[in-house]
């Protein structure tokens, strides 16, 4: 990732837990014809899920099966630490990861070395975390890798780096997890920036020896014959989504290097076309993936080389309107994915980093643009230190950070111990559950489905909590989705067919017609004596069992809005569907 460095404030705001553990009675798959999407998968993935690309969308069985869409997050800090983030202090002669492995070696040895990075390294990510995605229903981590994890300075391969690689991936896979390979730290640097591997201070552009003086050559050539060892090791491995080719190259003097678009732009295309090639010799089947700084017209038209079965990712991050005061986060997205429209490539899109910092009304939003765009995602990041806030799904519960110039032996391991132990970052993960497995809403039929629901009694569950709708005080309060299991007549719910196509529903509290009061926010109460216009509804069916419905009142989807105190009141007042507006829907007679 790139440029990271403002601090802010801790979100303070909370929201209520959206549990998406899908119960055994109810089973929703949120899974239609040829769309696949992003349920969270009972077993690990096998051949059939296998992904390639189809056109602009990732297909499983090598292509020919059905639509996934990869929405996850980054294992940022896990194998390249960036000091902002985790339990590493910058001091006079550390600031990177180079500068860790240079001081640690010069203070105690090589061996003693790897000791301390394999330690940090095996607490940092265990098979807590694993289960921590699956059960926000994350289905894709992407992998930041640093060559130094994979070889020695000399170029000799690194057992432990590449055995704990050959974990990650298995212990994903193993949850229905997909794992996309990103060298994020090339030989050489390709940023000079911290989170290569390589700070170059103030010479960022000169700490660049990946792209730029005498040692180029060199640093390319190895970089070329890691991506062949990769390819030999996993190319029949499907737990691998794709492989990341460069991360963010040149990012940090993209606009002042002093150099032209189009030089840039051949350098970089060249290299990737070499990658492309070398891979290609070994594995004709894995995703090859090219990373744009930053936009759309950054990367060529993939039929001017030849390119099949790539993805194109794009990087987004704004700094001003930290807030979303004025709606910029949500701007500056939709400006990103209006130029990858406009470019038109006929591969499918990747925003492989984002963050949508304070505000967690934007996170919402922002990721509902993502995927009704039909974006693939994965967030920035997996876990931070608590003071960056919603950068991090997860925190670090310490703060303790190691300084690897003064810190004695056993301090360094002692300090690092506390990297295993985090906690939730509750308002985000609340926040982003329901759109990690959110349906495509451009899969989704509009209108109203005739005869998707027989006339008859039923109880209702919302998906975004697992909890069953019901009248609340005898109908006197709205329609919530609280209750663990179907309980009785407040439960009940009557589906009545109308003679202009449209359905109301007549609660078994008090007999009574549930209305969209719109005058009052929009909530669903069970009031009505007669069906009139505020008594209808629309359905639509999301796939078996599963449905939305749509107001007629005002043409806006219910949906179970989740709140900070615990409730789940059902209202009129979403625009399109996601998990929040799916509901399972339970016949009794």
């Amino acid at each position: 990732m790139g440029m990271k460095k403002r601090k802010w404030g801790k979100v303070i705001a909370t929201v209520c837990m959206c549990t998406i553990l899908f119960a055994s009675n109810l089973v929703p798959t949120l899974t239609g014809k040829g769309d696949a999407m992003n349920k969270v998968k009972a077993s690990q993935i096998g051949n059939s899920d296998y992904l390639k690309a189809d056109g602009k969308v990732l297909r499983n069985n090598y292509g020919n099966g059905d639509v996934v869409y990869l929405r996850g997050t980054n294992a940022g800090g896990y194998l390249l630490q960036e000091f902002w983030m985790c339990l590493t202090n910058n001091s006079s002669n550390v600031n990177c990861e180079m500068d860790i492995y240079n001081t640690l070696t010069n203070r105690f040895g090589n061996d003693k070395m790897r000791e301390l990075v394999n330690y940090y390294q095996d607490q940092y990510w265990t098979t807590q975390d694993f289960d921590n995605c699956r059960d926000m229903g994350i289905n894709c981590i992407r992998l930041p890798i640093w060559y130094l994890n994979l070889e020695d300075k000399n170029g000799n391969d690194v057992k432990e780096g590449w055995d704990r690689i050959d974990w990650f991936v298995r212990e994903a896979g193993n949850r229905g997890i997909y794992v996309v390979l990103d060298f994020h730290g090339a030989p050489g640097s390709q940023n000079g920036s911290d989170h290569s591997g390589v700070d170059g201070g103030n010479d960022k552009k000169g700490a660049s020896q990946f792209f730029w003086g005498q040692n180029a050559a060199a640093n390319q050539e190895r970089y070329y014959r890691i991506w062949e060892k990769l390819a030999r090791r996993y190319k029949d491995n499907p737990a691998v989504a794709g492989y990341d080719l460069l991360n963010e190259p040149y990012c940090t003097y993209r606009y002042n290097s002093g150099l032209s678009d189009s030089e840039l732009r051949n350098l970089l295309w060249g290299i990737y076309d070499n990658a492309y090639k070398r891979i290609r010799a070994i594995d004709s089947n894995h995703v090859i993936i090219m990373e744009a700084t930053w936009d759309a017209v950054d990367l060529p038209n993939p039929s001017s080389y030849g390119w099949q079965n790539v993805m194109y990712e794009y990087h987004n991050y704004l700094y001003d309107d930290y807030d979303n005061a004025g709606g910029n986060q949500i701007k500056n997205m939709q400006k990103k994915i209006d130029g990858i429209n406009a470019a038109n490539y006929n591969v499918p899109s990747y925003m492989g980093e984002f963050c949508y910092f304070n505000n967690i009304d934007a996170w919402k939003q922002g990721v509902e643009l993502l995927n009704n765009a039909g974006l693939n995602w994965t967030t920035w990041t997996y876990k931070t230190v608590s003071s960056y806030g919603n950068w991090g799904l997860y925190h670090h519960t310490s703060n303790n950070k190691v300084n690897i110039e003064t810190d004695s032996f056993d301090q360094i391991k002692s300090k690092w111990a506390n990297v295993k132990t985090s906690e939730r970052n509750d308002a985000l993960v609340n926040a982003l559950k329901p759109y990690f497995t959110a349906k495509n809403t451009s899969n989704i039929p509009s209108g109203s489905n005739d005869d998707v629901l027989k006339e008859g009694q039923y109880y209702f569950t919302a998906d975004a909590n697992e909890k069953v709708v019901c009248a609340q005080d005898e109908g006197k309060q709205p329609m919530a989705a609280v209750r663990d299991s179907f309980g009785g007549a407040w439960e009940v719910i009557t589906v009545v067919k109308n003679s202009d196509g449209t359905y109301s529903f007549k609660s078994g509290a008090n007999n009574k017609y549930i209305c969209s009061v719109i005058d009052e926010n929009n909530q669903l109460l069970a009031r009505s004596e007669k069906i009139q216009g505020w008594e209808k509804y629309e359905i639509i069916k999301v796939s078996d069992g599963q449905y939305a419905f749509k107001s007629k009142a005002n043409d806006k989807y219910v949906k179970a809005d989740i709140t900070d105190d615990g409730k789940c009141v059902l209202k009129a007042d979403s625009d399109s569907i996601q998990l929040w507006e799916c509901f399972h829907v339970n016949f009794i007679k």
